[in-house]
């Protein structure tokens, strides 16, 4: 390992001291220096948090940028330490959580991780800045060692240690009679009695309890957004209740606590979503908006449900700033992209996004949508539940309870001089016959159906009873979409392409079969899965004169496929590219297809 940069001084990292070592590293050309230099000269973030999400060029495979594990361990070896990706979960607070006050490790961008009888792991985001060592190796009465890390790292550290796990055990020990009393409360079930003591205690300052469930909560969602979670899952157990976050589609558990602190928390959200605590026998929907850490504000969705060991509940989190008004994350290539801009821009017609449940559908309708909501246009939408709050749309919350469904909002709307409409599901008979009039008598109207395929839709659509003239003359465009897990691009690895496994993922469509396949791997920047976020496959069918000559009353799906056959790409077709480009793996879209 190369020595340290600056053995016997005592400063922090510069922009200069880190592009340096990125040069020598080989990471970055010299160049590339006066370049970095320049662009952080205006930029108010820490150098090191600069420089790791500024995208640095892999210097070997050109087609994706260096990861902050690889930029970290360069820049560990030119500055003579070592570098250390650490699991919150792993760092225990009985070991290392009162060694030193928060505040001095916060100031030095310090945080103890590992503690034994002769030394104490500290990972530090200045390696050069020593003056604390000779001081805090006296107080402890042991040798320090040091590992790198970013400083985003440890201020998530920082919190986790010392914030949120201390406020696990206040909650538990917290003797205080407002505290007691809610704890007894919540174990004789008298949620009545507990809610009432809440509202009692909003006008006033939160006490140590309150306090400490609101730390968890806030840390929570923040985490939730750290790991890229689309849900997150609160469930009782027999023994410790556990929260699990969804993250790529999959689901893991990320912190187990005890079930009266796991109470407090669904009480927590029930309060922010504005939803009835002494209610526990019922589902119960209710939503909330945030603002996180790194300023970007989410809206989430929570829904509750009774279980055998307590009131379950699953928190949706949508980031805003993902519908907007590009449509890159569907994948499209050119040409369906612009095929798909023409069918949202007709004057009127039927438009339908299919999917499963969690594929994506809300995502792109909503974005789509944001595309065409211009100033001159009225947009009304009939959702349930409103997923994300647009100020270019008119939404209206659907709600049985008092009759008022999907067909009822559509009626009102005609009445309101839309121009474009949505239409949360098409779910009966009386709900698509008013999609398709509205659609008809000169308005854009969009919804969304689960099925497996576009040409199902039709099929589908024929079984609740519409007429197949009525579809004909209706139906402009059809978009059935699925997601399939992303390749992690740091650890991904190419094998010889499978002819077998082509063919049958391709069913007679025509597509040359690539050199390599790609698979995944497991490594430390996509947490030894192998994967990393996801992407979208569809296939996107316009209703034009050949396909309307296929529809008729009792028309199978095997009919349609075999009639249409040429007439668009299929699913299958599109997620054979996302294979070929190695975006995704075979394994990952035949699961997806099949």
């Amino acid at each position: 390992m190369a020595a340290p940069v600056y053995q016997n001084s005592d400063k922090n990292l510069n922009i200069q001291d880190i592009v340096k070592a990125l040069a020598v590293g080989g990471l970055i050309n010299l160049q590339q220096v006066d370049i970095f230099i320049k662009k952080w000269s205006s930029s108010k973030e820490n150098p090191l948090n600069f420089m790791l999400d500024i995208g640095i060029k892999h210097p070997i495979q050109k087609d994706r940028n260096c990861s902050h594990d690889e930029i970290l361990a360069i820049l560990a070896q030119q500055f003579g330490v070592e570098y250390l990706r650490v699991d919150p979960l792993k760092v225990s607070l009985e070991t290392v959580g009162n060694l030193l006050p928060l505040a001095y490790l916060d100031r030095l961008s310090i945080v103890p991780i590992e503690l034994n009888p002769n030394e104490v792991i500290f990972l530090s985001s200045e390696p050069f800045a020593l003056s604390w060592v000779d001081e805090v190796s006296t107080q402890l009465r042991r040798k320090i060692i040091l590992r790198l890390g970013s400083p985003r790292q440890i201020r998530h550290l920082l919190n986790e240690i010392f914030i949120v796990q201390k406020a696990f055990k206040g909650l538990a020990r917290d003797q205080g009679s407002s505290g007691q009393e809610k704890m007894r409360l919540l174990r004789q079930g008298k949620i009545g009695e507990l809610d009432a003591l809440i509202e009692k205690s909003r006008g006033r300052n939160l006490g140590a309890q309150d306090g400490f469930v609101a730390k968890i909560v806030d840390w929570l969602i923040n985490f939730a957004t750290l790991e890229r979670a689309s849900d997150i899952h609160l469930e009782p157990k027999k023994g410790l209740a556990q929260v699990r976050f969804r993250v790529d589609g999959d689901l893991r558990v990320v912190y187990r606590m005890d079930h009266e602190a796991m109470m407090m928390v669904i009480a927590r959200f029930k309060i922010l979503g504005d939803m009835k605590l002494d209610e526990k026998r019922k589902p119960q929907d209710g939503g909330i908006k945030r603002n996180l850490d790194n300023g970007k504000q989410v809206e989430m969705r929570l829904s509750t449900l009774p279980t055998n060991f307590g009131e379950k509940m699953v928190v949706r989190i949508f980031d805003k700033n993902v519908a907007g008004k590009d449509l890159d994350f569907i994948g499209f290539d050119q040409q369906d992209l612009n095929l798909w801009d023409q069918l949202i821009h007709e004057p009127q017609g039927l438009i339908l996004v299919t999917g499963p449940t969690g594929s994506g559908k809300t995502t792109t309708l909503y974005t789509s949508l944001n595309r065409v909501a211009t100033p001159d246009v009225n947009v009304c939408t009939a959702e349930d539940p409103i997923e994300m709050e647009v100020d270019s749309f008119n939404q209206v919350q659907v709600n049985p309870q008092v009759g008022l469904n999907f067909a009822d909002c559509i009626r009102s709307f005609l009445r309101q001089d839309p121009d474009i409409i949505m239409v949360g599901e098409i779910r009966d008979f009386e709900t698509g016959e008013m999609a398709i009039q509205s659609s008809l008598t000169g308005h854009l109207v969009f919804s969304t159906l689960h099925t497996n395929g576009a040409l199902a839709t039709i099929q589908r659509l024929i079984d609740l009873g519409l007429p197949t003239f009525l579809i004909n003359s209706s139906l402009t465009g059809i978009l059935a979409q699925r997601l399939v897990k992303k390749l992690c691009s740091h650890c991904k690895k190419a094998v010889p392409a499978d002819h077998d496994k082509w063919k049958v993922l391709l069913d007679g469509e025509k597509l040359n079969t690539p050199e390599f396949f790609y698979e995944p791997v497991g490594c430390e920047e996509c947490k030894q899965t192998g994967y990393s976020g996801r992407l979208c496959i569809y296939e996107l069918v316009k209703i034009d004169d050949r396909i309307k000559k296929v529809i008729h009353g009792k028309v199978e799906i095997a009919e349609l496929r075999e009639r249409t056959r040429g007439l668009y790409r299929s699913i299958r077709f599109n997620g054979a590219r996302k294979v070929a480009s190695g975006e995704t793996s075979m394994d990952e879209v035949l699961k997806v297809v099949y």
